[in-house]
């Protein structure tokens, strides 16, 4: 049998602050940080269900607090606490009212912070999402530009701060008696979701995590970031690479199969580090904040790791005959037929500016009862299998399940099959 996500690329057993870095986060995890509203920067009147706060940060150097929004469902209580989730915004973006709110209405607590030291500068009860309406926070860390000075002390660095804003987070949902403690969860858009595969290999707290885009092994990828990461020692401190196979939990990468900054490779290899690691790739997925928000296999996911509902399509086991692949796979219940594909290029991950030279191919094929043959390409030199579905009803949605990426000879090196967490 064939591994799902197979990698040439392996963690290097730890950067070298690796564990300068473990012993300052089990300090910032063992803080319970003090939580105060701002009613007057709420941001739906019609909605009181999502609330404006502000949260201490980590009790060691200059004081600050962070803003955020946090959201409780109706309902919610000691009595009957909900599942969390902790949102970690990307590049350019801030605390996002909307994305807690989306959590909120499937009945989640959730919290999204600001990790760039900005706050809401719009009108009162105004709420709008646009940057320009987001500026300078004068109570919060320092502004994070980038990652600064990686070999300097670790809180002079913007970086460190963004990961305490994500374990403080999850600590604020914690000490409420309205989250049920034990079904937390992460999710990161691009730059968080570089943040989430750190954070859920330094804090074992969580349940599960899904980082989208964002990954570790960020100097294998082929794009202009791979690039800008191997010209640095970035990857020697902070990439998650160095952690994810200490991440106790189910973790789920979610990207597109031609993202510009974080590559197919890169995912896989991240995926394949983690002790319950899986992967979804999305063909043609693009890159954004309102994209990466909004992911179906996302909430399902999730869902299937609180125990609320429908879990994902799943490949079961991955295996060859010849020239194909046989791919054995369960489908959820609301869904009811399938179809088995092949994603391919003809050549290597090569990116002219922000796009793949060569974008991927797709072939299809007939799947039944839960089994599907599918013919490699002669020509195929990278290709992934995905299984793809439609959900019940008018509103249905197209759910996928894959594999990573493999190449000619990754293929033939992977004999060891891995089933998906969910």
């Amino acid at each position: 049998m064939k591994r799902l996500y197979f990698s040439f690329h392996r963690p290097t057993g730890g950067g070298v602050r690796t564990a300068e870095i473990r012993a300052l986060f089990d300090r910032v995890r063992a803080v319970t940080p003090t939580l105060y509203y701002k009613p007057h920067m709420d941001p739906f009147p019609d909605d009181p269900r999502i609330k404006a706060v502000r949260f201490s940060g980590i009790p060691f150097g200059q004081e600050y607090t962070v803003f955020a929004y946090l959201g409780f469902p109706e309902g919610a209580s000691p009595d009957a606490p909900v599942p969390g989730m902790v949102l970690a915004h990307g590049g350019a973006g801030h605390a996002y009212a909307e994305w807690v709110q989306s959590w909120v209405d499937r009945g989640y607590a959730a919290i999204s912070f600001d990790g760039f030291g900005q706050t809401y500068t719009g009108a009162q009860h105004s709420y709008d999402a646009d940057l320009k309406f987001w500026g300078p926070d004068p109570e919060a860390h320092p502004p994070m530009t980038g990652f600064e000075n990686v070999m300097g002390p670790l809180l002079e660095q913007g970086f460190t701060f963004y990961i305490a804003d994500v374990l403080l987070a999850h600590s604020v949902l914690r000490a409420d008696q309205r989250t049920d403690k034990d079904k937390i969860g992460l999710t990161g858009i691009s730059w968080g979701g570089i943040a989430a595969g750190v954070a859920v290999g330094l804090d074992g707290r969580f349940a599960f995590a899904a980082p989208v885009y964002g990954c570790g092994f960020l100097d294998a990828g082929k794009s202009a970031w791979g690039e800008y990461f191997r010209r640095t020692n970035v990857v020697d401190v902070w990439d998650a690479k160095h952690l994810l196979d200490s991440a106790p939990c189910p973790v789920r990468y979610f990207n597109g199969d031609g993202d510009p900054f974080f590559d197919a490779a890169a995912v896989t290899a991240s995926a394949a580090a983690c002790p319950q690691g899986s992967l979804t790739l999305l063909p043609g997925f693009t890159h954004g904040q309102i994209e990466g928000s909004s992911i179906p296999e996302l909430f399902r996911f999730a869902d299937a790791q609180t125990g609320r509902g429908d879990r994902n399509i799943r490949i079961d086991a991955l295996s060859a005959a010849g020239e194909n692949a046989e791919l054995r796979f369960t489908l959820p219940g609301d869904v009811k037929a399938a179809e088995a594909c092949i994603y391919y290029k003809t050549e290597d991950l090569v990116y002219d500016d922000k796009y793949l030279r060569e974008p991927w191919k797709r072939a299809a094929f007939a799947a039944e009862n839960g089994r599907a043959a599918v013919p490699i390409p002669e020509k195929a030199y990278l290709f992934y299998f995905c299984v793809e579905g439609k959900t019940d009803g008018p509103a249905g949605v197209t759910l996928h399940a894959t594999t990573g990426v493999f190449d000619r000879a990754a293929w033939d090196a992977a004999e060891i099959n891995e089933g998906e967490t969910a």
